[in-house]
């Protein structure tokens, strides 16, 4: 008899690594013999269920709903123990402190969706309670343990468990991060080597406009493909004219299997200044034997491996310097 998974996710407007992760963990599960399903309902009814995956619920209520004897946690991100979500306030600096009424109250105001950021300040002792419930949290690093920690979870209660990563073509699982409303602009198909290659969603906390002002710094001319589609495109193209930056950055749109840019790319750059939970780009990289420049900053560290430059989470001046010694 087949095991009969649900894989619950929060609607989102981009499809971005949590949501690739759930595919591709759906999609093992069904070459395993379970029967598996992706969706963003929660039914009224578990008994169908014998397991059930949470890979992204921030809401108390929503999260109350799930029977804690069937559910895995999956915390990919900072939503659960962040009111903002991002685990960075509005003067873009990183936060460690344990969420609650204080300092949370004082930033969530601060928020684009600042009803619902007070709204998950207000309900953040509930939904700690719920998390606490589960059968299990499963989170992808060592840091995301930590901070699950720091913020009261008991230890014992937290698996790691770093995705598996594969060398071999994503299909439609693939890493660019698109929205909803993008189109796949990315047709470059041909085997041209790539020098510098970014992918992911082009959001403020990955960081590309920080890479964008290292380029400016760089004392070579080295040229930039950014694959991935979000809602900073435009502003990004202004700031490489006004960094005099050129033809040498080129956004290439949304792409549903990157993979295939970064066999070709001399470096891959991972310029997060949030803290990344893990780094599904960063791990993909290594795993195809490319080399990877990244902050060191939140997950990251444990994505990339031994072999990747490191260098001070922010620092521009530092990332240029790595970028110009990079052997091309």
């Amino acid at each position: 008899m087949k095991t009969r998974t649900l894989l619950y996710l929060d609607p989102a407007d981009a499809r971005g690594g949590i949501e690739i992760y759930a595919e591709r963990q759906a999609a093992a599960l069904m070459e395993a013999g379970a029967e598996a399903v992706v969706t963003h309902q929660v039914p009224a009814d578990f008994s169908e269920w014998d397991e059930v995956f949470v890979h992204k619920c921030s809401d108390a209520a929503t999260l109350e709903r799930f029977p804690p004897e069937k559910t895995t946690l999956y915390v990919h991100d900072h939503d659960q123990i962040c009111p903002r979500s991002y685990a960075y306030t509005p003067l873009r600096r990183n936060c460690r402190r344990a969420s609650g009424l204080w300092p949370c109250m004082l930033c969530a105001p601060l928020c684009r969706d600042w009803r619902g950021a007070l709204a998950r300040v207000a309900w953040q002792s509930r939904r700690k309670r719920a998390m606490a419930k589960m059968r299990r949290l499963v989170v992808l690093s060592r840091f995301m343990k930590t901070r699950l920690v720091e913020n009261g979870i008991p230890a014992d209660r937290i698996v790691v468990e770093p995705p598996r990563i594969s060398a071999a073509p994503a299909g439609p699982g693939g890493t660019g991060g698109q929205s909803r409303t993008d189109q796949c602009a990315c047709a470059d198909d041909s085997s041209e080597p790539v020098d510098m290659l970014f992918v992911g969603q082009l959001i403020r906390g990955k960081g590309v406009q920080l890479l964008l002002r290292a380029m400016a710094l760089m004392e070579r001319p080295r040229t930039l493909d950014v694959v991935g589609a979000g809602n900073m495109r435009h502003a990004l193209e202004r700031l490489s004219v006004r960094l005099g930056l050129g033809g040498r950055v080129r956004f290439r749109g949304f792409d549903p299997d990157p993979r295939d840019w970064m066999r070709r790319a001399a470096c891959v750059v991972v310029p997060s200044f949030w803290q990344e939970p893990y780094g599904l780009v960063a791990a993909e990289a290594t795993a195809l034997g490319r080399p990877v420049v990244a902050f060191a900053i939140g997950g990251l560290p444990e994505a990339c491996g031994s072999d990747a430059v490191l260098v001070p989470p922010g620092d521009v001046s530092a990332l240029a310097r790595a970028l110009d010694a990079q052997d091309v």
